[in-house]
């Protein structure tokens, strides 16, 4: 694409022309074209004659400055500017250099000298500069400007075809009245309340979340069933009774190893009373105890065999003190051999030191067996706990496991399916003598309180949605009912067959007309009076890539934009992107720029699928 192309003005209006020209002349006289409209719209052919000097910038008697700025409405800087400072026109008129016919300085007459426009746009700090003689032979004819595409600086704005290259244009009209005559009208971009949904096919199904599929997890045959189907039912509700082998087995095993735990903690409760009896006998039956205390003290202990054997031992230890001290008094009175007392002190010695054997030898017996009591104990405790873990795979509950045994042997395999919620029977697979496994789905229960909306939308329409947003459900089959819910899921993938994203929505259902699987349509509510960056309708222009907009940069230069569209409501569409508040942007009459952008943009990589906007 040139950097600069020329649009021929006479062209752009020559439809607009030939009319206003037709309208004032009779059928039978020749046609001439219209003073005033050849005057305003007539391109002149060539520089006025009486002027033989080449005008422009260098031929002004006030030197052009941009120490003020530059006047964007009239093409030249402010230092110059006889339209807007009155005060520099005795200057100009002093020095000759006047137009009468347009009021201005004839160095800066485009209309009677278009080549000066080129010269003083080369000051223009926010224009390139234009070259008449570059290498890509973009040479204007100046004699027919009235308006021009000119290159600019590119301005992305998001989604769109990186290879169009449109955006890099800039419109530039000869004269604010031009803008005028063609009908362009400018607007300022404001924020605005807008009311907008989007429509969407939708289904209705059950919360997910509050489904229930139902599983005996014993397999067997089926004695009774309980609840119909769309019966409601509550929680721990009785839904069927299975005869089950298994579950025979398993009761059977959990009543044997509750037996034998029994059984271990009554050993275990016999052998912790000797052991406190035997711990008070080690406590009375000490060497210097007396025999008879003992026997008291002991009469009523339950030791067992320990008794016994301390007893004796206590007993030999007091013979042997006895013989010790005769033969120590016969000794001292001669009457016995040194032998026979040496002999009773050894006795003696021995009876102590078996006596204290004894002891230790029933303290370490008695605790060995408390020890191996307690261990018993946890053997048959971790036992029943494996079989209860069972029953509670199969199903059974603490009150159903705590009850077996105290019912009649034909019930041990007998289980009951109850419920786990409260909700509605949507569906049962079971009959009365029918063989179940123990996968089985046998019932589906749903509460029905709540129901999911289910809707698929377009993935353009992915930019305005959220979760927390309004949506409206209605179905055709149910004249004058609606349902209100909020968006409370959007998925995080696409299909891959329908290029379409699901969205998933709650509904209250508390007098259950919503049913699963209905069909109807799906109202999401984008925005209840949202303040958006809105623009009108026909701002908004598509050359089949992208969505434009064009932006007034001056009086007579536009460049366009391109954007991100939303919402649509009420004649005018939301800009999500590309746009900001406050711009100024043509309205009516943006289409002609459209189409001179277009005339230019033939080969530069546009895509020509329409975006449906």
């Amino acid at each position: 694409m040139n950097s600069i192309l020329n649009v021929s003005r006479a062209v752009v209006f020559a439809a607009f022309i030939s009319l206003v020209v037709e309208g004032g002349c009779r059928k039978d006289e020749p046609k001439q074209p219209n003073k005033d409209v050849s005057a305003e719209f007539a391109v002149k052919a060539s520089p006025n004659a009486n002027v033989e000097t080449a005008l422009g910038p260098e031929t002004s008697p006030i030197e052009p400055t941009l120490d003020q700025g530059w006047c964007g409405g009239h093409g030249v800087p402010e230092s110059v500017c006889t339209r807007c400072n009155g005060t520099l026109t005795e200057t100009f008129r002093s020095a000759g250099d006047w137009c009468a016919e347009h009021d201005l300085p004839e160095s800066q007459c485009f209309d009677c000298h278009p080549e000066v426009e080129a010269k003083w746009q080369k000051l223009d700090p926010s224009v390139a500069p234009i070259n008449h003689d570059d290498d890509t032979g973009s040479a204007i004819d100046s004699d027919t400007d009235d308006l021009l595409l000119e290159r600019a600086p590119r301005l992305l704005t998001g989604n769109v075809d990186p290879m169009c290259q449109l955006d890099k244009m800039r419109i530039r009209f000869s004269d604010p009245s031009i803008v005028q005559k063609a009908g362009i009208e400018v607007v300022r971009t404001e924020r605005r309340p807008m009311l907008a949904t989007i429509e969407v096919p939708a289904a209705v199904e059950f919360d997910a979340t509050r489904v229930t599929r139902v599983t005996p997890m014993v397999s067997g045959i089926t004695r009774k069933v309980a609840a119909s189907l769309g019966a409601y039912v509550e929680s721990n509700d009785l839904l069927a009774i299975i005869d089950s082998p298994v579950l025979g087995e398993a009761k059977s095993e959990y009543i044997e190893r509750s037996q034998n735990l029994k059984l271990a903690q009554s050993d275990l409760a016999r052998i912790n009373t000797i052991h406190r009896g035997t711990q008070r006998m080690l406590e009375v039956c000490t060497p210097e105890a007396n025999p008879e205390t003992i026997r008291n003290v002991l009469a009523e202990l339950p030791v067992g065999d320990a008794k016994a054997r301390l007893l004796r031992a206590h007993a030999a230890l007091q013979l042997a003190r006895l013989d010790a001290a005769r033969a120590e008094s016969f000794q001292e009175k001669k009457i016995n051999s040194e032998r026979e007392y040496q002999a009773a002190r050894s006795a003696l010695a021995a009876a102590e030191a078996d006596f204290t054997a004894t002891r230790e030898e029933v303290s370490f017996d008695i605790e060995q067996s408390r020890l191996t009591a307690e261990r018993a104990v946890e053997v048959a405790s971790g036992a029943l706990e494996s079989a209860k873990r069972r029953l509670h795979i199969l199903g059974l509950s603490n009150e159903q496991i705590a009850a077996i045994g105290t019912e009649p042997d034909e019930a041990l395999a007998r289980f009951e399916l109850h419920s786990p919620v409260s909700g509605r029977v949507v569906e049962r697979t079971v009959s009365i003598g029918e063989s179940v496994a123990a996968d089985d789905v046998l019932f589906v229960v749903a509460d029905t309180s709540t129901m999911w909306l289910i809707a698929n939308v377009y993935e353009r329409d992915l930019r305005q949605l959220r979760t927390g947003q309004l949506i409206q459900f209605t179905v055709g089959g149910m004249a004058g009912a609606s349902f209100d819910g909020i968006v409370s899921w959007i998925s995080s993938q696409v299909d891959d067959r329908t290029r379409t994203v699901s969205l998933r929505a709650d509904l209250p259902n508390p007098d259950g007309l919503l049913k699963s699987k209905m069909f109807g349509t799906a109202r999401i509510a984008i925005h209840e009076n949202d303040f958006v960056v809105g623009v009108p309708d026909d701002a908004v222009q598509s050359d089949g890539c992208c969505q434009l907009v064009f932006v007034e940069q001056s009086e007579t230069v536009f460049e366009p934009r391109k954007v991100v569209l939303g919402s649509h409501a009420n004649g005018f569409v939301e800009v999500l992107q590309g746009l900001e508040e406050g711009e100024r942007i043509a309205s009516t009459g943006s289409f002609l720029m459209k189409t001179e952008i277009l005339k230019g943009s033939i080969g530069a990589g546009c895509c020509e699928v329409d975006t449906g906007r």
